[in-house]
């Protein structure tokens, strides 16, 4: 018998063994597509179905969207919570789209309201009829109130015109721009008009067009008008100090700053050589500059340059 079962294996062992291992490599292979295919079922669960925690987190982000805070009160005003349910349900709406959401923005067309009315569901049909009530009473009080203000901003304007035009303008005012006229102050040109091209200013450290020029003059020199004219504004500039603005007429404005102890009132009558004031320090602007005045000459609003007024080379 042994010698039977040795003479077998001799003969036919190979074979054996060759279809023992193709035995295991099949089985092998059954039980990887089998833990594949779990796999795959698992993994498509867990894409498409959500989780029950899942859910809850989304029941209860609704419930947080549906006008509940945390601390359990409802942003409603507490006028509107004595009303009839249809009141609190067309404040609500009105509420939202005052704060800038559409439509879209109701949670499943729902409005809460716990305290008075309980969890009712109005259907889309009657919420779109209520909002578009809403809309059409907010439209008519905008345009109510948009009539409002034209006719306020209306009489505004007229107010500010009166109040600027203060004084009674001087009739007969005429200005050729080729008379003798005074020089403002005896002074070097320490600075030129140019709004073609940029000029250097020292204290700020850069190249600007300047509308005006600049005449040194040391501080407490009095300033003269150039010529016979109405004083018609006096105000304080960052950058210019205390101004003073004299109409000659015919469209010319002569404006003269970095000025202090101003002696003219708005409205004044002024003369060749009347003294306006006095040269005061420089403002933040100009402390490289030095005392000096600031002098411009406007021709129908636009700067010119007031060499063509001085006459001077």
């Amino acid at each position: 018998m042994k010698n039977l079962m040795r003479d077998f294996w001799r003969t036919n062992g190979f074979y054996v063994s060759f279809g023992l291992g193709i035995v295991a490599l099949v089985a092998a292979l059954a039980i990887y597509n089998v833990n594949s295919h779990r796999e795959n079922q698992n993994q498509n669960i867990n894409l498409n179905e959500p989780a029950v925690s899942d859910i809850a987190k989304m029941d209860s982000t609704k419930d947080i969207d549906l006008g509940e805070n945390p601390d359990g009160d409802m942003d409603v005003p507490m006028d509107m919570q004595q009303g009839s349910k249809k009141d609190s349900v067309a404040a609500d709406s009105d509420r939202i789209i005052l704060n800038g959401e559409g439509r879209d923005h109701i949670p499943d067309s729902r409005i809460v309201d716990d305290q008075v009315q309980g969890n009712t569901l109005f259907d889309e049909q009657e919420m779109g009829e209520l909002i578009a009530s809403q809309n059409s009473e907010g439209d008519s009080a905008g345009m109510s109130s948009s009539e409002d203000e034209v006719i306020s901003d209306e009489g505004l304007q007229e107010t500010m015109a009166e109040a600027e035009i203060s004084y009674a303008p001087l009739e007969g005012l005429t200005f050729l721009g080729m008379e003798e006229v005074s020089m403002p102050v005896m002074g070097n040109i320490i600075l030129p008009y140019s709004m073609d091209t940029t000029v250097f200013f020292k204290t700020l450290g850069l190249y600007r067009c300047n509308p005006g020029m600049l005449l040194q003059a040391p501080t407490g020199t009095d300033v003269v008008s150039i010529w016979h004219g109405q004083v018609t504004d006096i105000r304080d500039s960052k950058e210019y100090g205390k101004m003073v603005t004299v109409n000659l007429g015919s469209g010319y404005e002569m404006i003269y700053g970095q000025l202090q102890d101003i002696r003219v009132a708005v409205g004044d009558e002024v003369y060749q050589d009347t003294i306006l004031g006095t040269v005061a320090e420089p403002t933040a602007y100009y402390q490289e500059e030095g005392p000096h005045i600031f002098f411009e000459v406007k021709k129908d609003g636009t700067p010119i340059d007031p060499l063509d007024i001085l006459q001077l080379e």
